[in-house]
C-alpha cells in the first residue's frame, strides 16, 4: 500500500484488532434498519461493545438473525473497496481476458496488464484487508453462539451454518488469489496478527470441514429470508462444495454436489428467459445479495458496469474486450441479452447482465446460480471419460442460448476436446461474475496459453497475486512472498 494513504494504511493495521468491535456496529446498524433498537435504547447501553456482543445480540433470535445479516450487507455495502460488491467481478476480469481499463490509476493498469505490485492498494484493502476483516467478523458470530444458551436451537444451527459457510467463502476466495494463505478461525488477536500462511492443501481442507458443517446446520429452504434468496442456505454450501471439489480435482464429488442441486427442482431450475437469470429471486438463483445502497437500490453490477459514455478516467473505467465480444458463437442468445454496446468515438461493450438502473430493488446480485452447477457436473462428468451424460449437461447450457447442440453435430467428440468445449461455455456463460475466467484459467494450467499472447510481459508467476507489502510490514510471518514479486 502506499505510505502516503495513511488513512488506509491505518485501516489495514487495525484490521483484526478492530474486527470483534467492527462486527458489532454491524449488528448495531443493521438492529437499526430493522427497527429492533430505537435510538434511545442503544444511547442506554453502557457495557463495552466487545461485551455487548455477548451478553446481549446472542441472547435472542432477532438480534442474533441481526448479526449475521450484518454480514450480508456489509458485502454488498456499495463501496467499490469492497471485494463482494463488484471488485472480484471487475479486477478479476481486468487480470483475465474480460475487461480493459481506460483509467489513468495506476491501481487499476497493474491489474489490466498482470504487472501487480506489493505496494497496490487496492489490493491490500480489497483483496486482503477486506476479506480477513469479514473472516474475523464470521467467527465472532461463531464464538458467540458458542456461549449462547437463550436461542431456538433451530436458529441457533442456522446461524452457526451461515457463519461457517461465510469463513469457507471467504478462504475460497483468498486461496485462489493468493495461493497459501493463513487460515483464521478466530478473533483472537494476537494469534491472528501472526498467522503464518499455510500450504494450500491445507486451507482447502479448513474450507470442506467448513462446508460440510454448515451443509448439516442450514436449512433446505428459504424460509430465513421470508422466502427470498438474500441468506445462504443448505444449496448454497452445496453449491460451493461442487465448486471446490472441482477444483481439488474430485471429479465423482463434484458431480455428486452439483447434481443435489440440480435434482432438487423444487427450489431451483434453469431460466428458460436469459432476461430473468438476475432478477430478483429468480429460480435459477442459489443465493443473492439484497443491495441496500439507499440512494436507488440498484444493484452494483448495473451501477458500474453499464456504460452510456466511452470509459474513461472520470466516469465509469472498464468495457469488455473485443476477444470476449468476439468469442461468442453467431446468434449467441448471451451475446445478444447479456452484452451492451455504446458508440462514442469508437464501439464499447459493456456486461449487460443486471439492466435495471432506476427501478428499486428489481435485480439483486447473484453470488451463486444453477447454470454453474450444470458446466460443474459437465466438466466432472467429462473427466471421468462419461462424454454422453457432460455432453447432456453442456447442451442444456447451449439449448437456452440458442445453439447448436454437441449432440447433433459432435457427438464423438473427443474428450480433450470436450474439456476446451465446457472451458468455452464458462467463458460465455459466466462472464464478468467472481473472477471465475480467471479463477478457470488458472486452475486448468491454461493461462500462460491463453493469456501469454494476450498480455504484455505474461510471466507465468502472475496466476497468483503478491502479497500486500504493508501487512507483510505488519506481520513478517506472512513471507516468502509469492514468486515473481
Amino acid at each position: 500500500m502506499k505510505v502516503n494513504n495513511t488513512k488506509s494504511l491505518n485501516y489495514i493495521k487495525l484490521c483484526f484488532k478492530r474486527a470483534f468491535c467492527k462486527a458489532m456496529l454491524i449488528v448495531i446498524i443493521v438492529i437499526n434498519l430493522f427497527e429492533l433498537l430505537s435510538c434511545e435504547d442503544f444511547v442506554e447501553v453502557e457495557t463495552p461493545r466487545n461485551e455487548i456482543v455477548s451478553a446481549n445480540v446472542f441472547n435472542n433470535d432477532a438480534t442474533a438473525i441481526s448479526a449475521i445479516s450484518g454480514i450480508y450487507s456489509n458485502m454488498i455495502n456499495g463501496n467499490l473497496l469492497s471485494f463482494s460488491s463488484t471488485a472480484m467481478d471487475k479486477f478479476g476480469g481486468l487480470s483475465a481476458d474480460e475487461f480493459f481499463s481506460n483509467a489513468s490509476s495506476d491501481l487499476e493498469q497493474q491489474f489490466a496488464l498482470n504487472a501487480l505490485l506489493p505496494t497496490n492498494g487496492q489490493l491490500a484493502s480489497t483483496f486482503w484487508g477486506d476479506l480477513y476483516e469479514q473472516l474475523v467478523n464470521a467467527n465472532a458470530i461463531i464464538e458467540g453462539l458458542e456461549e449462547s444458551t437463550q436461542l431456538t436451537p433451530s436458529v441457533k444451527e442456522q446461524l452457526e451454518g451461515e457463519a461457517k459457510f461465510i469463513r469457507a467463502f471467504y478462504h475460497f476466495y483468498l486461496v485462489n488469489m493468493f495461493g497459501p494463505v493463513p487460515v483464521v478461525t478466530s478473533t483472537n488477536v494476537e494469534v491472528n496478527n501472526t498467522a503464518s500462511r499455510i500450504p494450500i492443501e491445507q486451507v482447502y481442507e479448513q474450507i470442506l470441514i467448513d462446508l460440510l458443517d454448515a451443509e448439516e446446520l442450514m436449512e433446505n429452504n428459504f424460509d430465513t429470508a421470508n422466502g427470498e434468496r438474500v441468506r445462504p442456505n443448505r444449496g448454497t454450501a452445496q453449491a460451493l462444495l461442487a465448486r471446490v471439489y472441482l477444483y481439488v480435482e474430485n471429479w465423482a464429488k463434484a458431480e455428486e454436489y452439483a447434481t443435489n442441486l440440480i435434482n432438487n427442482t423444487a427450489l431451483y431450475g434453469l431460466e428458460s428467459n436469459l432476461n430473468n437469470v438476475f432478477l430478483a429471486n429468480s429460480v435459477e438463483a442459489i443465493w443473492q445479495l439484497k443491495p441496500n445502497t439507499p440512494e436507488n437500490f440498484i444493484t452494483p453490477q448495473a451501477a458500474r458496469f453499464i456504460l452510456t459514455t466511452a470509459p474513461s478516467n472520470r466516469g465509469l473505467t472498464v468495457a469488455l474486450t473485443n476477444d470476449l465480444f468476439n468469442a461468442f458463437e453467431p446468434g449467441d442468445l448471451r451475446q445478444i441479452n447479456w452484452i451492451g454496446t455504446v458508440e462514442d468515438g469508437g464501439t464499447f461493450y459493456f456486461p449487460f447482465k443486471y439492466k435495471n438502473v432506476t427501478i428499486a430493488f428489481e435485480e439483486y446480485s447473484v453470488v451463486f446460480r444453477l447454470a454453474e452447477q450444470y458446466l460443474i457436473r459437465a466438466e466432472a462428468r467429462a473427466q471421468q471419460n462419461n462424454l454422453p451424460r457432460a455432453i447432456e449437461d453442456l447442451d442444456l447450457i447451449r439449448q437456452r442460448a440458442g445453439l447448436t447442440l454437441i449432440t447433433d453435430t459432435n457427438p464423438g467428440i473427443l474428450q480433450s476436446d470436450l474439456l476446451l468445449a465446457i472451458e468455452q461455455e464458462r467463458r460465455v456463460e459466466m462472464f464478468t461474475e467472481w473472477g471465475h475466467r480467471w479463477f478457470d484459467l488458472k486452475r486448468t494450467g491454461r493461462a500462460d496459453a491463453i493469456l501469454g499472447p494476450k498480455k504484455i510481459n505474461w510471466e507465468s508467476t502472475d496466476v497468483l497475486y503478491p502479497i500486500s507489502e504493508a501487512e507483510i510490514l505488519e506481520n513478517p510471518n506472512l513471507l516468502p512472498q509469492n514468486d515473481g514479486y
